[in-house]
């Protein structure tokens, strides 16, 4: 069946449906957020903060604990875990994003799209900082910035076409 001819939408779901995508995002949120509090707690959302989180910080630095650099294996094992958790969360979110009625194509397009370009610039990004220069934290601030505006944006956007009343 060609795409054009399929013509369900989040709106048409029944409640149970409603219910059971409201629940998943809800709980989503929550755990996207305790990730977000977690990101500002060890890194207070500085530039200096996310290089000192990967590239150890001096001693003499005015921290609350000692910053060491992280070893391969950690790097390695942080960006493995979260390049495929995030890529499957905004692919599950995506995927609803497709069903919807309520945004232009090309906004659709654009917050399906975007969040897998933030994943790649935001943890390529942190590999590059730990391997090469602290100053590519810039690009893990601006791409984590766009990576979270996309998720907030599709959450609401979602959850705003399986609430709202049905057009008559």
């Amino acid at each position: 069946m060609h795409s054009e001819h399929f013509r369900w939408k989040l709106r048409d779901a029944d409640a149970t449906l409603r219910w059971l995508i409201t629940a998943f995002l809800l709980l989503l949120t929550c755990g996207y957020t305790i990730g977000l509090l977690f990101v500002d707690h060890t890194t207070s959302g500085t530039p200096q903060g996310i290089a000192a989180q990967f590239r150890g910080a001096p001693e003499s630095a005015n921290l609350a604990e000692l910053k060491y650099a992280k070893t391969p294996t950690e790097v390695y094992t942080f960006l493995h875990n979260h390049v495929l958790s995030l890529s499957l969360v905004f692919f599950v979110l995506g995927g609803l994003m497709y069903f919807s009625s309520t945004v232009s194509p090309a906004v659709k397009g654009f917050l399906i799209v975007e969040p897998f370009v933030a994943i790649a610039t935001t943890f390529g990004g942190i590999w590059l900082m730990w391997s090469v220069s602290e100053h590519f934290s810039w690009m893990v601030i601006i791409s984590g910035v766009s990576m979270v505006g996309c998720y907030l944006a599709m959450v609401f956007l979602i959850l705003r076409e399986l609430w709202m009343k049905k057009p008559e």
